[in-house]
């Protein structure tokens, strides 16, 4: 249970700065600098904001990234529970 914890750990951890560094840029892009600037200082509240955001939207970029922020989201609580049971 260990081992797939710690697999889980760095697949969420190299998939959630992959995930802050396209919000920042969908932030710096499509709406300027103090917006940028705003999603750059607040990740995880920026992520499922943008997330929130673009679910309608109907480019395909956009498409998958709300899918990728869902994802990530259940890898976290995944990595969260397993670091439950592994401490048991």
């Amino acid at each position: 249970m260990k081992q797939l914890y710690l697999v889980t750990v760095r697949i969420t951890l190299i998939l959630g700065v992959l995930s802050y560094l396209i919000t920042v840029g969908i932030a710096f892009v499509g709406h300027g600098f103090v917006i940028g600037v705003l999603s750059a200082s607040l990740p995880l509240l920026s992520n499922a904001y943008w997330a929130v955001n673009l679910w309608d939207s109907p480019e395909i970029f956009h498409t998958y990234y709300v899918n990728s922020q869902i994802a990530l989201s259940i890898l976290i609580l995944l990595s969260i529970a397993l670091n439950k049971i592994s401490r048991k």
